[in-house]
């Protein structure tokens, strides 16, 4: 039915009539399953998510050119299949929804690009041409656009389309405007004393209305239910359109998990944008490590205890002499320091020997849960 709506775009003084508009509407409803799904054709029991949204925007056109109202049971019908067909969508962990085609009936394979701007060019079709909201999820409205924004530069002109085309819907103020909140960076350094700053536009990059960002909490990402920053309120920078705020200053070197919410100064506007709930995104807090506690030592032949040990400054330029001989071992530790002067636990450490000859040894140093340590056998 897009050929009504150019005919009547290009040619507005001209009236396009559908005779039977109520018969078509209920032939095309009738095709429709429980679960908010429709089938292809009356032959065909299998039901297809794709073709769900092809029937949305054949039900929008026969609207359109309706020459009498559609009975408005029947629409109010279609708009709780609308909403039935949200609880088949997808979901990525970072909070991501899509819709993808659970089956392929004969027909070409639709992926879930594709399937995700047929529902979407569906739903905001019927949602031009009838009355009232429809009620959907906010949260996978939102999760939708981040699908759209987060897919990259598709590999066709026609997926490129479906993306461009779905972005722009979204943000059609058919449906509600998603409001998607993202950071100009997620690494933050302790050194430069970095300002934590958040954005919240539309899909399209669009200034969002007058909103309040606020930092629920932010765990370590190994410790989630110990959290090290709650309740804390982003200041709007009116000359950048940034929220921002300083950067903890409990917050020290590791990965974090900062949860963001957002809440809408005109309360009676919330049915006009698409939130979401709470965010989770991951920040990484960069800092100066520091060697402590370094030492080196030279262990007996038998039970390893300490026969030489010596302090080291690795940050000096101290000279130290040990002599050990081919029955002994050698024994070098230290910590690693945090700017907050907490234990430092890399994934790995690499501990670099330079010979008097310039040949270069390197070997990966325990962890022992306290320090650093590596035990080397003196050769011969």
């Amino acid at each position: 039915m897009r050929f009504a709506f150019i005919v009547e775009d290009q040619a507005p003084d001209i009236d396009v009539l559908l005779a039977d508009a109520d018969g078509t509407f209920h032939s095309i409803k009738a095709l429709s399953q429980s679960d908010g799904r429709w089938r292809y054709s009356s032959d065909n029991p299998e039901s297809s998510t794709y073709a769900a949204g092809l029937a949305l925007e054949a039900l929008a056109g026969v609207i359109s050119l309706a020459s009498s109202e559609i009975d408005q049971s029947r629409v109010n019908t279609v708009k709780s299949d609308i909403f039935k067909l949200f609880d088949s969508i997808q979901k990525y962990d970072d909070g991501t929804f899509y819709f993808d085609e659970k089956f392929g009936g004969g027909r070409e394979h639709q992926g879930s690009l594709s399937t995700s701007s047929s529902v979407v060019r569906g739903i905001t079709s019927f949602a031009a041409v009838t009355s009232g909201k429809i009620d959907l999820p906010g949260d996978k409205i939102l999760g939708l656009a981040k699908y759209f924004l987060g897919i990259g530069l598709p590999g066709s002109a026609k997926d490129f389309f479906n993306q461009i085309e779905s972005l722009a819907l979204l943000e059609s103020k058919r449906v509600p405007v998603p409001l998607v909140l993202s950071l100009p960076a997620t690494v933050y350094s302790l050194s430069k004393k970095d300002q934590l700053k958040v954005t919240v536009n539309t899909v399209l990059g669009s200034a969002a209305p007058p909103l309040t960002v606020k930092l629920v909490r932010a765990f370590h990402a190994d410790a989630k239910h110990s959290a090290v920053i709650e309740g804390n309120e982003l200041q709007y920078d009116q000359s950048s359109g940034l929220h921002v705020m300083g950067f903890p200053d409990n917050a020290d070197v590791g990965t974090y998990v900062f949860v963001f919410e957002t809440a809408l100064h005109d309360s009676g506007s919330e049915n006009d944008y698409a939130i979401g709930g709470q965010i989770h995104v991951p920040i990484y807090v960069t800092g100066i490590v520091k060697v402590s506690n370094a030492e080196i030592a030279v262990l007996g032949s038998d039970l390893g205890s300490d026969e030489t040990q010596k302090t080291l400054d690795l940050a000096g330029t101290d000279v130290v002499s040990l002599s050990a001989n081919h029955l002994q071992k050698l024994r070098f530790s230290f910590q690693l320091i945090t700017p907050h002067g907490h234990t430092f636990k890399p994934r790995q450490a690499l501990l670099k020997l330079k010979h008097e000859t310039k040949y270069e040894h390197i070997f990966v140093v325990r962890n022992t849960g306290k320090k650093f340590e590596i035990i080397l056998v003196v050769p011969f």
